[in-house]
Protein backbone atom coordinates (compact mmCIF):
# COMPACT_ATOMS: atom_id res chain seq x y z
CA UNK A 1 0.00 0.00 0.00
CA UNK A 2 1.55 3.42 -0.91
CA UNK A 3 0.84 5.64 2.43
CA UNK A 4 0.21 9.21 2.14
CA UNK A 5 3.74 10.58 2.26
CA UNK A 6 4.34 9.65 -1.58
CA UNK A 7 1.32 10.72 -2.76
CA UNK A 8 1.86 14.49 -1.61
CA UNK A 9 5.61 14.31 -2.60
CA UNK A 10 6.26 14.83 -6.35
CA UNK A 11 8.34 13.05 -7.62
CA UNK A 12 10.22 13.32 -11.04
CA UNK A 13 10.97 10.38 -13.76
CA UNK A 14 13.90 11.38 -16.19
CA UNK A 15 14.01 9.61 -19.11
CA UNK A 16 16.37 10.11 -22.05
CA UNK A 17 15.51 7.48 -24.73
CA UNK A 18 12.92 7.53 -27.38
CA UNK A 19 9.79 4.67 -26.62
CA UNK A 20 11.16 2.79 -29.92
CA UNK A 21 14.07 1.53 -27.87
CA UNK A 22 14.06 -1.00 -24.98
CA UNK A 23 15.19 2.28 -22.42
CA UNK A 24 12.44 4.35 -23.84
CA UNK A 25 9.67 1.57 -23.52
CA UNK A 26 10.87 0.75 -20.03
CA UNK A 27 10.02 4.49 -19.15
CA UNK A 28 7.04 5.26 -21.17
CA UNK A 29 5.21 2.28 -19.82
CA UNK A 30 6.20 2.88 -16.44
CA UNK A 31 5.03 5.97 -16.58
CA UNK A 32 1.26 4.97 -18.10
CA UNK A 33 1.21 2.39 -15.12
CA UNK A 34 2.85 4.59 -12.39
CA UNK A 35 0.82 7.88 -13.18
CA UNK A 36 -2.73 7.26 -11.64
CA UNK A 37 -1.30 6.04 -8.20
CA UNK A 38 0.66 9.48 -7.23
CA UNK A 39 2.36 12.99 -8.33
CA UNK A 40 4.93 11.97 -10.71
CA UNK A 41 6.33 14.04 -13.72
CA UNK A 42 7.81 12.61 -17.26
CA UNK A 43 10.68 14.85 -17.54
CA UNK A 44 12.19 13.98 -21.02
CA UNK A 45 15.42 14.49 -22.86
CA UNK A 46 14.87 14.94 -26.31
CA UNK A 47 18.09 14.18 -28.28
CA UNK A 48 16.25 14.86 -31.64
CA UNK A 49 14.87 17.74 -30.54
CA UNK A 50 17.82 19.42 -28.49
CA UNK A 51 15.01 19.84 -25.86
CA UNK A 52 13.76 19.11 -22.28
CA UNK A 53 10.27 18.82 -21.72
CA UNK A 54 7.45 17.60 -19.04
CA UNK A 55 5.50 15.16 -21.02
CA UNK A 56 2.46 14.93 -18.49
CA UNK A 57 1.57 18.67 -19.40
CA UNK A 58 3.48 18.99 -22.87
CA UNK A 59 5.26 21.82 -20.81
CA UNK A 60 8.98 23.13 -22.96
CA UNK A 61 11.51 23.46 -19.53
CA UNK A 62 14.17 24.28 -21.50
CA UNK A 63 15.71 24.73 -25.46
CA UNK A 64 19.31 24.36 -26.82
CA UNK A 65 20.89 24.03 -30.01
CA UNK A 66 23.78 21.19 -31.01
CA UNK A 67 27.45 22.00 -30.66
CA UNK A 68 28.71 20.47 -34.13
CA UNK A 69 31.35 17.80 -33.37
CA UNK A 70 31.42 17.37 -29.62
CA UNK A 71 27.66 17.11 -28.86
CA UNK A 72 26.85 13.82 -28.12
CA UNK A 73 24.12 12.13 -26.08
CA UNK A 74 25.75 12.50 -22.75
CA UNK A 75 27.71 15.83 -23.28
CA UNK A 76 23.94 17.40 -24.23
CA UNK A 77 22.36 15.64 -20.91
CA UNK A 78 25.21 16.96 -18.93
CA UNK A 79 24.58 20.51 -20.81
CA UNK A 80 21.12 20.78 -19.82
CA UNK A 81 20.87 19.06 -16.15
CA UNK A 82 20.60 22.16 -14.58
CA UNK A 83 17.46 22.84 -15.98
CA UNK A 84 15.82 20.01 -14.34
CA UNK A 85 12.67 21.22 -12.24
CA UNK A 86 12.83 20.28 -8.47
CA UNK A 87 11.25 16.83 -7.05
CA UNK A 88 11.26 15.75 -3.56
CA UNK A 89 12.36 12.59 -5.01
CA UNK A 90 14.07 12.08 -8.77
CA UNK A 91 14.03 8.47 -11.08
CA UNK A 92 16.85 8.08 -12.85
CA UNK A 93 14.82 5.71 -15.51
CA UNK A 94 18.45 4.57 -16.91
CA UNK A 95 21.92 3.64 -15.93
CA UNK A 96 23.62 5.81 -18.46
CA UNK A 97 22.60 9.23 -16.07
CA UNK A 98 23.15 8.40 -13.05
CA UNK A 99 25.75 10.96 -12.73
CA UNK A 100 23.38 13.81 -12.81
CA UNK A 101 23.26 15.78 -10.06
CA UNK A 102 20.50 15.39 -8.47
CA UNK A 103 18.88 13.87 -4.51
CA UNK A 104 17.66 11.89 -3.62
CA UNK A 105 17.80 9.91 -6.38
CA UNK A 106 16.75 6.30 -7.63
CA UNK A 107 18.34 4.66 -10.53
CA UNK A 108 17.13 2.20 -12.65
CA UNK A 109 20.32 -0.09 -13.89
CA UNK A 110 19.01 -2.20 -16.98
CA UNK A 111 22.79 -3.51 -17.30
CA UNK A 112 26.13 -2.17 -17.45
CA UNK A 113 27.18 -3.03 -21.25
CA UNK A 114 29.60 -0.70 -20.96
CA UNK A 115 31.63 -2.05 -18.73
CA UNK A 116 30.52 -5.67 -19.50
CA UNK A 117 30.69 -6.06 -22.68
CA UNK A 118 32.26 -2.42 -24.33
CA UNK A 119 32.38 -2.15 -28.07
CA UNK A 120 35.52 -0.47 -27.89
CA UNK A 121 37.84 1.59 -25.79
CA UNK A 122 36.07 4.55 -25.69
CA UNK A 123 33.22 2.66 -24.82
CA UNK A 124 34.62 1.82 -21.91
CA UNK A 125 35.90 5.31 -21.24
CA UNK A 126 32.33 6.58 -21.47
CA UNK A 127 30.81 3.52 -19.16
CA UNK A 128 33.28 4.77 -16.40
CA UNK A 129 31.63 8.12 -16.73
CA UNK A 130 28.10 7.86 -16.76
CA UNK A 131 27.76 4.85 -14.73
CA UNK A 132 29.81 7.19 -11.78
CA UNK A 133 26.68 7.79 -10.57
CA UNK A 134 25.49 4.52 -9.08
CA UNK A 135 27.30 4.50 -5.84
CA UNK A 136 25.84 7.90 -4.66
CA UNK A 137 21.97 6.32 -5.77
CA UNK A 138 20.02 6.09 -2.44
CA UNK A 139 18.66 2.99 -4.17
CA UNK A 140 18.96 1.10 -7.64
CA UNK A 141 16.27 -0.85 -8.88
CA UNK A 142 17.71 -3.32 -11.79
CA UNK A 143 15.88 -5.69 -14.04
CA UNK A 144 17.21 -9.11 -13.27
CA UNK A 145 19.16 -10.48 -10.47
CA UNK A 146 21.99 -10.98 -13.22
CA UNK A 147 22.32 -7.23 -13.68
CA UNK A 148 22.35 -6.78 -9.14
CA UNK A 149 25.34 -9.53 -9.35
CA UNK A 150 26.90 -7.51 -12.04
CA UNK A 151 26.96 -4.24 -9.71
CA UNK A 152 27.92 -5.78 -6.65
CA UNK A 153 30.95 -7.50 -8.69
CA UNK A 154 32.03 -4.44 -10.50
CA UNK A 155 31.04 -1.72 -8.01
CA UNK A 156 30.98 -2.98 -4.60
CA UNK A 157 27.18 -1.86 -4.47
CA UNK A 158 25.25 -4.43 -1.63
CA UNK A 159 22.40 -6.35 -1.64
CA UNK A 160 20.59 -4.28 0.23
CA UNK A 161 20.61 -1.00 -1.73
CA UNK A 162 18.76 -3.41 -4.69
CA UNK A 163 15.74 -4.26 -5.60
CA UNK A 164 15.34 -6.29 -8.79
CA UNK A 165 11.85 -5.63 -10.63
CA UNK A 166 10.80 -7.24 -14.25
CA UNK A 167 9.64 -5.29 -17.03
CA UNK A 168 6.60 -6.15 -18.22
CA UNK A 169 4.88 -6.17 -22.02
CA UNK A 170 1.41 -5.04 -23.25
CA UNK A 171 -1.03 -7.69 -23.25
CA UNK A 172 -3.14 -6.05 -25.68
CA UNK A 173 -0.25 -5.75 -27.83
CA UNK A 174 1.61 -8.62 -27.50
CA UNK A 175 -0.81 -12.01 -27.95
CA UNK A 176 -1.92 -14.34 -30.09
CA UNK A 177 -3.21 -12.78 -33.32
CA UNK A 178 -5.63 -14.64 -35.67
CA UNK A 179 -5.56 -12.13 -38.59
CA UNK A 180 -2.08 -11.58 -40.05
CA UNK A 181 -2.49 -11.02 -43.07
CA UNK A 182 -1.11 -7.19 -43.70
CA UNK A 183 1.85 -8.81 -42.45
CA UNK A 184 2.68 -10.89 -45.43
CA UNK A 185 2.26 -8.17 -48.01
CA UNK A 186 3.77 -5.67 -46.00
CA UNK A 187 7.22 -7.09 -45.71
CA UNK A 188 6.68 -9.45 -48.96
CA UNK A 189 6.41 -12.73 -46.80
CA UNK A 190 5.55 -16.04 -48.97
CA UNK A 191 3.22 -18.06 -47.52
CA UNK A 192 4.97 -20.88 -49.21
CA UNK A 193 8.26 -20.21 -46.62
CA UNK A 194 9.05 -20.85 -42.58
CA UNK A 195 10.92 -18.04 -40.86
CA UNK A 196 12.93 -17.51 -38.34
CA UNK A 197 12.83 -14.63 -36.38
CA UNK A 198 15.86 -12.25 -34.99
CA UNK A 199 15.34 -8.84 -33.54
CA UNK A 200 17.90 -6.57 -32.39
CA UNK A 201 20.73 -3.49 -32.89
CA UNK A 202 23.27 -5.77 -34.28
CA UNK A 203 25.55 -4.76 -31.88
CA UNK A 204 28.36 -8.03 -31.57
CA UNK A 205 26.77 -9.01 -28.26
CA UNK A 206 23.52 -9.61 -29.67
CA UNK A 207 25.49 -12.47 -31.26
CA UNK A 208 23.81 -11.80 -34.90
CA UNK A 209 27.35 -13.62 -36.83
CA UNK A 210 26.40 -16.55 -34.46
CA UNK A 211 22.67 -17.02 -35.49
CA UNK A 212 23.95 -16.42 -39.26
CA UNK A 213 26.60 -19.66 -38.75
CA UNK A 214 23.53 -21.60 -36.89
CA UNK A 215 21.24 -20.62 -39.60
CA UNK A 216 23.78 -21.58 -42.35
CA UNK A 217 24.59 -25.13 -40.40
CA UNK A 218 20.38 -25.20 -40.34
CA UNK A 219 19.99 -25.37 -43.80
CA UNK A 220 23.04 -28.11 -44.63
CA UNK A 221 21.73 -30.36 -42.84
CA UNK A 222 18.21 -29.81 -43.18
CA UNK A 223 18.09 -29.65 -47.42
CA UNK A 224 15.71 -27.32 -46.64
CA UNK A 225 15.22 -24.05 -49.23
CA UNK A 226 11.82 -23.16 -47.78
CA UNK A 227 13.58 -21.64 -44.34
CA UNK A 228 13.95 -17.85 -44.31
CA UNK A 229 15.93 -15.98 -41.07
CA UNK A 230 14.25 -12.71 -40.86
CA UNK A 231 15.83 -9.62 -39.13
CA UNK A 232 14.29 -6.98 -37.85
CA UNK A 233 15.39 -3.46 -36.19
CA UNK A 234 18.22 -0.94 -37.14
CA UNK A 235 22.04 -1.33 -36.26
CA UNK A 236 23.12 0.84 -33.70
CA UNK A 237 26.77 0.94 -36.05
CA UNK A 238 26.54 1.17 -39.49
CA UNK A 239 30.01 -1.53 -39.39
CA UNK A 240 28.01 -4.02 -37.25
CA UNK A 241 25.81 -3.85 -40.57
CA UNK A 242 28.78 -4.34 -42.92
CA UNK A 243 30.16 -7.22 -41.10
CA UNK A 244 26.88 -9.51 -40.98
CA UNK A 245 26.25 -8.27 -44.56
CA UNK A 246 29.92 -9.87 -45.56
CA UNK A 247 29.30 -13.04 -43.47
CA UNK A 248 26.15 -13.40 -45.14
CA UNK A 249 27.58 -13.06 -48.83
CA UNK A 250 30.73 -16.00 -48.06
CA UNK A 251 28.05 -18.37 -46.89
CA UNK A 252 25.79 -17.50 -50.21
CA UNK A 253 22.88 -16.52 -48.11
CA UNK A 254 21.98 -13.41 -50.01
CA UNK A 255 18.40 -14.87 -50.71
CA UNK A 256 18.06 -16.25 -47.36
CA UNK A 257 18.54 -13.60 -44.83
CA UNK A 258 16.31 -10.51 -45.26
CA UNK A 259 16.46 -7.45 -42.96
CA UNK A 260 13.30 -5.61 -42.02
CA UNK A 261 14.49 -2.41 -40.58
CA UNK A 262 12.78 -0.92 -37.80
CA UNK A 263 9.56 -2.60 -37.35
CA UNK A 264 6.30 -1.10 -35.54
CA UNK A 265 5.64 -2.59 -32.57
CA UNK A 266 1.77 -3.89 -33.68
CA UNK A 267 3.65 -5.62 -37.06
CA UNK A 268 6.43 -6.78 -34.21
CA UNK A 269 3.72 -8.79 -32.32
CA UNK A 270 2.29 -10.60 -35.33
CA UNK A 271 5.56 -11.26 -37.29
CA UNK A 272 6.01 -13.36 -34.15
CA UNK A 273 2.92 -15.11 -34.39
CA UNK A 274 3.68 -16.17 -37.80
CA UNK A 275 7.72 -17.41 -37.33
CA UNK A 276 8.62 -21.05 -36.66
CA UNK A 277 10.81 -19.65 -34.09
CA UNK A 278 12.24 -16.74 -32.26
CA UNK A 279 15.58 -16.83 -31.82
CA UNK A 280 17.80 -14.56 -29.35
CA UNK A 281 21.29 -15.96 -28.45
CA UNK A 282 22.74 -12.77 -26.69
CA UNK A 283 26.24 -12.62 -25.09
CA UNK A 284 25.02 -10.21 -22.67
CA UNK A 285 21.47 -8.57 -22.02
CA UNK A 286 20.09 -6.46 -18.93
CA UNK A 287 17.00 -8.31 -19.07
CA UNK A 288 16.18 -9.13 -22.43
CA UNK A 289 12.12 -8.51 -23.01
CA UNK A 290 12.19 -9.72 -26.91
CA UNK A 291 11.95 -13.44 -25.42
CA UNK A 292 8.96 -11.91 -23.26
CA UNK A 293 7.50 -10.63 -26.35
CA UNK A 294 7.52 -13.59 -28.58
CA UNK A 295 6.17 -16.50 -25.65
CA UNK A 296 3.22 -14.19 -25.13
CA UNK A 297 2.64 -14.31 -28.76
CA UNK A 298 3.03 -18.31 -29.32
CA UNK A 299 6.23 -17.93 -30.85
CA UNK A 300 8.41 -20.80 -28.99
CA UNK A 301 11.95 -19.17 -28.17
CA UNK A 302 16.15 -20.16 -28.58
CA UNK A 303 18.01 -17.78 -26.26
CA UNK A 304 21.14 -18.26 -24.17
CA UNK A 305 22.32 -19.83 -20.98
CA UNK A 306 24.32 -16.88 -20.17
CA UNK A 307 23.71 -13.09 -18.61
CA UNK A 308 19.83 -12.35 -18.14
CA UNK A 309 18.42 -14.73 -20.10
CA UNK A 310 17.42 -18.04 -18.17
CA UNK A 311 16.24 -15.99 -15.37
CA UNK A 312 13.60 -14.40 -17.66
CA UNK A 313 13.39 -17.62 -19.78
CA UNK A 314 12.61 -20.30 -16.86
CA UNK A 315 11.76 -23.36 -18.47
CA UNK A 316 9.55 -21.79 -21.21
CA UNK A 317 12.31 -21.53 -23.84
CA UNK A 318 15.15 -23.67 -25.56
CA UNK A 319 18.56 -22.52 -23.49
CA UNK A 320 21.86 -22.89 -25.66
CA UNK A 321 25.38 -22.10 -25.44
CA UNK A 322 25.36 -18.61 -27.59
CA UNK A 323 29.28 -20.37 -28.98
CA UNK A 324 27.75 -23.24 -29.88
CA UNK A 325 26.14 -22.47 -33.47
CA UNK A 326 26.20 -26.69 -34.18
CA UNK A 327 23.92 -26.88 -31.01
CA UNK A 328 21.75 -24.10 -31.71
CA UNK A 329 21.59 -25.82 -35.37
CA UNK A 330 20.01 -28.65 -34.44
CA UNK A 331 17.87 -27.60 -31.75
CA UNK A 332 16.33 -25.05 -34.57
CA UNK A 333 15.64 -28.26 -36.39
CA UNK A 334 14.49 -29.91 -33.44
CA UNK A 335 11.70 -27.49 -33.49
CA UNK A 336 11.00 -27.36 -36.85
CA UNK A 337 10.45 -31.48 -36.74
CA UNK A 338 8.75 -32.00 -33.16
CA UNK A 339 5.47 -30.93 -32.75
CA UNK A 340 4.98 -32.03 -29.25
CA UNK A 341 8.23 -29.95 -28.03
CA UNK A 342 6.61 -26.65 -29.92
CA UNK A 343 3.15 -27.08 -28.57
CA UNK A 344 4.88 -27.21 -25.07
CA UNK A 345 6.82 -24.37 -25.71
CA UNK A 346 4.40 -22.38 -26.78
CA UNK A 347 1.87 -23.35 -23.82
CA UNK A 348 4.73 -22.63 -21.38
CA UNK A 349 5.67 -19.72 -23.11
CA UNK A 350 2.17 -17.91 -22.79
CA UNK A 351 1.82 -19.01 -19.32
CA UNK A 352 5.47 -17.40 -18.43
CA UNK A 353 4.96 -14.19 -20.59
CA UNK A 354 1.71 -13.92 -18.08
CA UNK A 355 3.77 -13.16 -14.94
CA UNK A 356 5.59 -10.01 -16.71
CA UNK A 357 3.19 -6.57 -16.70
CA UNK A 358 3.60 -3.21 -15.90
CA UNK A 359 1.40 -3.29 -13.71
CA UNK A 360 3.39 -4.92 -11.28
CA UNK A 361 6.49 -3.26 -12.13
CA UNK A 362 4.63 -0.13 -11.40
CA UNK A 363 3.40 -1.11 -7.77
CA UNK A 364 6.96 -2.82 -6.75
CA UNK A 365 8.92 0.56 -8.10
CA UNK A 366 5.49 2.37 -6.32
CA UNK A 367 7.50 0.48 -3.37
CA UNK A 368 10.59 1.64 -3.41
CA UNK A 369 9.97 5.63 -3.53
CA UNK A 370 7.74 4.97 -0.58
CA UNK A 371 10.90 2.78 0.93
CA UNK A 372 13.35 5.67 0.16
CA UNK A 373 11.12 8.16 1.25
CA UNK A 374 10.49 7.22 4.68
CA UNK A 375 14.84 6.35 4.87
CA UNK A 376 15.12 10.35 3.90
Amino acid sequence: MIVKKVIYTTIGMINTAQPYTGIGNYAFSLFEAIKGQMDIDHVFFDTRQFTLSELTTSKNIAATRKIPLVDNNPFFYYRMQGHIPKYDLYHLTNQNISFFKVAPKVITCHDIIHEMYPASRMHLMMGKLMYKGLKDADHIITDSDATASDLQRKYGISKEKMTTIYLGIDPAVFRLYEDVSSIWSKYGLEKDKEYILHISSEQPRKNVEGIIKAFYRLKKISGRKDLVLLKAGEPQYAHDRRSIKSLIASLDLEQDVRFLGRVPTEDLARLYCIAKMFVFPSFYEGFGLPVIEAMACGCPVITSNVSSLPEVAGDACIIADPDDHQKMASYMLQLLQDDVLRSSLIHRGIDRAAQFSWERCAKQTAQVYTSVLEGI
